[in-house]
C-alpha cells in the first residue's frame, strides 16, 4: 500500500471518528469528502510521478460520477413512492386490522404488528412504515392498557429485519448493491435476498413476540401520561413574572386555589420536586402545572405567569402536538430557546423527552439530539407547516391528519407497479426499464396523479443521506483504487481464512454489527463492501481459484451479501438505524433498553446469517 493508500486510510479513520462523535452533518461530510479526494488527487499527480489519480486514485470526473450512482437515484425515487403511501394513508387499513385481530393479547400484538411492519417494509422504505405504524400503535396503547414502550421497538425491529427480504426493503441493500456495481461487480437482484432474509424475519418476530414483554420495561411517555386519563390534562411550563401576585408567598399557599396542578419548580439550575411548600417564590422560577385548557388559559394574564421566550398564546385556540427530532434534523445541535420555532411554525416548546424522563431544566437551555421528544403547542395551521418540514416527525394525531384517502388506491397501483418493474428487471431479466428510471417513474407518477405535492416530494428525500452516500461512495472508490480496501480485506482473510470462506463471511458480519453500533448504517454498507469485494479476490488467490469459475463468483456473492445482510442488523443501539431513533422518544426509552432486547437479537441474527449464506449460495464449510 503507498502514500495513496495510507491517505485513504487516514481518511477513513477520521470520517468514522466525525460521525461517532457527531462533530458535523452528514451532508457537510459528504461534501467534504468529494472536496477531499479530488483535492488529494491532484495533489498526489504533482508530488508523485507517474501517479495516475484514475487508476490509484479519484478523479474530479470518478467524483462527481457517484451523483449518477444507481443506488442513489433509486433510493430518491423510493422516498418519494413512500411519502405518496404515507400521504394517502394507503397501508393504515393493515394496522386497525391489527388491533381488530389481536384482540387485546400483548403477545399476538407484537406478533401482527412485526409481520404486518415486516411484510410492508420488505417492498416500502421501512422509514415511512414506522412513521404512519407510530401514532396507530400509541392510539392501541391507550385502548388496551398495553405500555406502548413494549410495542414501538418491536414494530423499529420488525420494519429493519423486513427490509432485509428484498432490494429495495432498506438503503442498506441498495447500497451495497450500487458499491458493488461501482467495482464493477453483479449487482444484488430483486428477490435475491428473499430466501434468507424471509426465514429469518420469522425467527426475529416470533423471539420478540415471546420475549418483548420480559426485556422491555414499561416506559410512559409525555403523550401517553396525557392520554390514559379520561380528563385529558395539559402539561405546560411557565416562569413566575417581575409582577406576578404570587411573589413573596409560599409554593403550597399560592397553588392552593389554582385549579391546575403544581408538579414541580426549577430555581437556577436546582429542581424542586418534593416537600417545597414552605419555599418562598422568587420571580424567575419555572412552574410545571398540568391541568385542562380551561384551568391554564388565564393562567399567564391572572397569575402573572410567562411562556418560555415570554410569548402570548391563548390556551382556548391552542393545541398540543409531540415532536420527535429527525436525525438529520438541522436543528440538532442548538438550544430549544435559539430554534426559532415560533417564527418558522407558529409554536411555543413546553417539555422534552429523553431517556425515558422529562429534563428537569430550563426547556429553552436543552440542547437538542437526534430522537428527542418536543411537546409543543400553537394552532392548527402549525400541523401543517410541521408535516412539511423534514425536521420534525409529527406523532400525536398523525394517524388522524392524511387527507388524501381517496388516493389510497392510486398510491398502492404505483407502489405496486414500480415492484412489478423491479422484478421484471432483476428476476426475470426483462430489460423494460432500469432500476433507477422504474423508482423515478413511480415518483413522478405519485406526483402526476396527485398523491403528493412537487413540494412535499422533494422534502421527503432525504437530501443529507444521499449527499452522504454520494462522498461515501467516491470514498469507497477511492479505497478500491488505493489499494487500501485491499489492506483490510487482506488483513482479515489472514486472520479467518485457516478456518474456511463461511468464517470470513461470519467475521464480515461481525464487522458490520459492530460498526453499526457506532455509526449510520448507510456508511458501515458502503465503506465494507469494496473491502468484502477485495477480501474475495485475495481469498481466491490464495485458494488457486480461477477468477473467471463459478467458485470465485460463489465466493464473491457471498462476500457481498454479507455485507448486505450485516449492515441492517443493527438493533443493539437506538443510532445504528434511523427507525430506532423514530421510536427513542415516542416510546421513552432509554439506551439500555435497545440493549436488552437487541443484543440477543443481533447474536440470533448473526448465526442464522452466518449458517445461511454459505447454505444459499453454496458456498459450503469447508
Amino acid at each position: 500500500m503507498g502514500p495513496e493508500g495510507i491517505f485513504v486510510v487516514l481518511l477513513t479513520v477520521l470520517v468514522l471518528v466525525v460521525l461517532v462523535l457527531e462533530k458535523a452533518s452528514l451532508d457537510a461530510i459528504g461534501i467534504g469528502l468529494l472536496i477531499v479526494l479530488v483535492a488529494s488527487g491532484e495533489a498526489l499527480r504533482l508530488l508523485i510521478p507517474d501517479f495516475d489519480p484514475e487508476t490509484q486514485f479519484i478523479t474530479l470526473q470518478q467524483a462527481l460520477s457517484q451523483v449518477g450512482n444507481y443506488a442513489v437515484i433509486t433510493i430518491a425515487g423510493l422516498y418519494v413512492v413512500g411519502e405518496g403511501l404515507n400521504k394517502t394513508g394507503a397501508v393504515e387499513f393493515l394496522a386497525r386490522w391489527v388491533l381488530h385481530s389481536s384482540k387485546g393479547s400483548e403477545k399476538r400484538m407484537v406478533l401482527l404488528v412485526g409481520l404486518i411492519a415486516a411484510s410492508v417494509s420488505s417492498v416500502l422504505n421501512n422509514t415511512g412504515v414506522v412513521v404512519v405504524f407510530i401514532p396507530v400503535l400509541m392510539g392501541m396503547a391507550k385502548k388496551t392498557g398495553i405500555p406502548a414502550s413494549r410495542l414501538l421497538i418491536p414494530l423499529s425491529f420488525a420494519s429493519i429485519l423486513g427490509g432485509m427480504c428484498t432490494l429495495v426493503g432498506t438503503s442498506t441493500n441498495l447500497l451495497v448493491s450500487g458499491a458493488a456495481k461501482n467495482l464493477g461487480k453483479e449487482p444484488i437482484s430483486m428477490f435475491e435476498m428473499t430466501p434468507l432474509g424471509l426465514p429469518l424475519t420469522l425467527v426475529g418476530i416470533g423471539f420478540m413476540a415471546l420475549f418483548a414483554r420480559r426485556l422491555l420495561p414499561e416506559r410512559t411517555s409525555i403523550t401517553s401520561m396525557m392520554e390514559s386519563t379520561d380528563h385529558r390534562e395539559y402539561v405546560t411550563e411557565l416562569v413566575i413574572g417581575p409582577k406576578s401576585p404570587m411573589l413573596g408567598k409560599k409554593y403550597g399557599d399560592a397553588f392552593r386555589t389554582v385549579r391546575a396542578d403544581l408538579l414541580f419548580f426549577v430555581r437556577g439550575d436546582e429542581l424542586f420536586q418534593e416537600d417545597f411548600d414552605d419555599v418562598i417564590i422568587q420571580h424567575g422560577d419555572v412552574v410545571m402545572l398540568r391541568g385542562g385548557v380551561d384551568e391554564l388559559a388565564d393562567l399567564q394574564t391572572k397569575l402573572g405567569l410567562k411562556f418560555i421566550q415570554d410569548m402570548k398564546f391563548d390556551p382556548k385556540t391552542m393545541q398540543f402536538f409531540e415532536l420527535a427530532v429527525a436525525p438529520h434534523s438541522v436543528f440538532i445541535g442548538h438550544k430549544v430557546g435559539d430554534l426559532r420555532l415560533h417564527r418558522d411554525f407558529g409554536l411555543l416548546p413546553l417539555a422534552v423527552l429523553r431517556d425515558g424522563h422529562h429534563i428537569r431544566v430550563r426547556a429553552s437551555e436543552i440542547v437538542l439530539r437526534p430522537g428527542d421528544l418536543l411537546l409543543v403547542i400553537g394552532g392548527e395551521e402549525s400541523r401543517g407547516k410541521i408535516r412539511a418540514s423534514s425536521d420534525f416527525y409529527l406523532l400525536t394525531g398523525a394517524d388522524q391528519q392524511v387527507v388524501l384517502r381517496d388516493r389510497a388506491r392510486r398510491a398502492l397501483a404505483i407502489a405496486a407497479g414500480v415492484v412489478v418493474l423491479f422484478s421484471l428487471y432483476s428476476v426475470f431479466h426483462v430489460k423494460l426499464i432500469p432500476l433507477p428510471m422504474a423508482a423515478l417513474l413511480g415518483a413522478m407518477m405519485m406526483v402526476a396523479t396527485g398523491c403528493v405535492t412537487a413540494r412535499r416530494a422533494y422534502r421527503s428525500i432525504d437530501w443529507p443521506i444521499l449527499i452522504f452516500v454520494v462522498g461515501t461512495l467516491a470514498l469507497g472508490k477511492a479505497m478500491d483504487q488505493s489499494g487500501a480496501a485491499g489492506f483490510f480485506a487482506g488483513g482479515i482473510v489472514e486472520a479467518l481464512q485457516g478456518f474456511g470462506p463461511a468464517a470470513v463471511v461470519s467475521g464480515l458480519i461481525f464487522l458490520c454489527i459492530l460498526f453499526n453500533a457506532l455509526i449510520s448504517h448507510s456508511a458501515v454498507a458502503v465503506l465494507l463492501t469494496p473491502i468484502a469485494v477485495d477480501a474475495a479476490e485475495k481469498m481466491a488467490v490464495n485458494m488457486g481459484l480461477d477468477m473467471n469459475g463459478t467458485t470465485y463468483s460463489v465466493l464473491l456473492r457471498s462476500f457481498i451479501l454479507a455485507i448486505a445482510f450485516g449492515g441492517s442488523i443493527c438493533f443493539a443501539t437506538p443510532i445504528g438505524h434511523q427507525t430506532n431513533l423514530m421510536v427513542y422518544g415516542p416510546g421513552g426509552y432509554r439506551y439500555s433498553d435497545f440493549l436488552r432486547l437487541g443484543l440477543p437479537l443481533s447474536l440470533i441474527a448473526w448465526i442464522i446469517v452466518s449458517l445461511g449464506i454459505p447454505l444459499m449460495t453454496g458456498l459450503g464449510f469447508g
